[in-house]
């Protein structure tokens, strides 16, 4: 691992800057309130998503990221998991524009057994919301020793985890007197409605249909939907593209799932309008 800044500075001069490039997709999000797809920013994502990874493979901390005191390798370390972060940000941001209404990350909300911090939430409050989703970035590049991760790396454990949470979330409404005849009435009719927003790094040899496979029997057992955006590196070895879903899973694209919620937040508030309040 290199602390070396002249090193960081010639991956500057080639990439970019992780730390600005998200600055300005956030501020042009922001900025532009006709901006409500992924689409519309996937290209600067993949940029943004290409340039965090060039880092991670080199072991160069970007300059002026991360915690100063930490080590070079445990800063890096660091700034990587921003990702995630990132991802709900943006989703959140594009969700906001959408709908014209109030949509915070990560978001406290109380289920039935603990408190869940949830990446997207509506309306944005600990108790009592509608519209829940988990926003997750998987897979990437080697580094050093460490080989390449792949977007269904530790699947099993996100899958319990996204269960869990989901009939907890459902759960914490009624809390007590939740009256369960059919699991699959209540849990597609029982508030909050569930997503995963999921955007998969793919390695040469993963394959799209796995992940849209796994997205496929969560969305059927458990959650209410579910949306995968997903990139490998180009052939040309210099950025990343974006992988086409297939043609039978073309419902579970990121923006699909985007669509549905905000046609589920504005069918219970229009634009501007306040929330449901939380039931008594």
């Amino acid at each position: 691992m290199t602390n070396d800044a002249a090193d960081a500075q010639r991956l500057e001069d080639e990439v970019g800057h992780p730390g600005q490039r998200w600055d300005d997709l956030l501020a042009r999000v922001r900025g532009d309130a006709a901006l409500q797809t992924f689409g519309a920013i996937a290209e600067e994502w993949l940029g943004l998503m290409w340039c965090l990874d060039r880092y991670r493979s080199a072991e160069v901390a970007p300059l002026g990221m991360g915690n100063p005191n930490a080590s070079a390798a445990n800063r890096l370390s660091g700034i990587y998991r921003y990702k995630g972060n990132w991802f709900a940000t943006i989703l959140a941001e594009l969700l906001k524009n959408a709908t014209g209404q109030e949509i915070r990350p990560r978001q406290e909300v109380q289920g039935f057994s603990q408190t869940h911090q949830i990446d997207i939430a509506w309306p944005a409050r600990e108790d009592d919301p509608l519209v829940c989703a988990e926003a997750k970035v998987t897979g990437g590049p080697a580094y050093g020793s460490t080989r390449a991760r792949g977007a269904l790396s530790d699947w099993s454990n996100r899958r319990k985890e996204l269960k869990f949470a989901a009939t907890d979330l459902k759960l914490g409404r009624r809390k007590h007197d939740t009256q369960i005849d059919s699991w699959g009435f209540w849990r597609r009719s029982a508030p909050p409605a569930t997503y995963i927003l999921w955007g998969a790094r793919l390695r040469p040899d993963d394959r799209i249909e796995r992940v849209t496979r796994q997205v496929e029997r969560v969305v059927g057992t458990y959650l209410d939907g579910g949306g995968i955006v997903a990139w490998r590196t180009s052939s040309d070895g210099a950025g990343y593209d974006a992988v086409p879903l297939p043609a039978d899973a073309q419902s579970l694209s990121l923006d699909e799932a985007l669509r549905e919620i905000k046609t589920r937040i504005n069918r219970q508030a229009a634009p501007g309008q306040p929330p449901p309040p939380p039931q008594a």
